[in-house]
């Protein structure tokens, strides 16, 4: 006999100040198997951008998939097994997907961008499963690209290229790189 067993959370508590994010679990047992399943609905302002699947039996995680959504569109996914992980991006979409990982090859961040560069969602891996970073952490990350991005123009305009040294033009690179490093 399976026991259902259904929380809905809103956990925007525990995802830290932010109230834009919230998540929704449902949990069902298979005594048959012995394996519990979760099922984490992670929303950023009521638009769905995670979801979280994960089967563990024993205490043991056997399989977890997170789904990667934008506008409503799947745009990822990342599946871990107990002995590998791999991860899927779905083409013909209008958004890019990063996939970061430490010096450990374990997983690190997933960013959701345009393709011209503007970071749209960006999750981080927490306690062996991902989850959506504070919005406001994207608008600065955001803020700081463009601020960059204006420099960089400057920088490589044709005239400037042309009428500056390279030796000035190489000085202007490297202040151009303490600025931004230091923000």
């Amino acid at each position: 006999m399976r026991a259902l067993i259904i929380f809905i959370l809103s956990c925007a508590a525990g995802l830290g100040a932010e109230t834009g994010i919230h998540v929704f679990t449902t949990a069902k047992t298979n005594a048959e198997t012995g394996s519990i399943s979760t099922k984490e609905v992670f929303t950023r302002d009521g638009q769905t951008n995670l979801v979280r699947n994960t089967t563990t039996k024993a205490g043991e995680v056997q399989v977890r998939i997170h789904h990667f959504y934008r506008g409503g569109q799947l745009v990822g996914d990342v599946l871990e097994l107990p002995d590998s992980s791999g991860f899927i991006t779905h083409a013909g979409f209008s958004y890019s997907v990063a996939f970061e990982f430490d010096s450990s090859r374990n997983p690190a961040s997933v960013a959701i961008s345009t393709k011209d560069g503007v970071l749209l969602d960006m999750f981080s891996y927490t306690n062996g499963g991902f989850v959506p970073i504070e919005s406001s952490v994207i608008r600065k990350t955001n803020e700081k690209a463009k601020a960059m991005n204006a420099d960089l123009e400057q920088l490589f305009d044709p005239k400037h290229l042309r009428e500056t040294p390279s030796e000035a033009f190489a000085r202007e690179a490297e202040e151009l790189v303490e600025k931004h490093n230091a923000k």
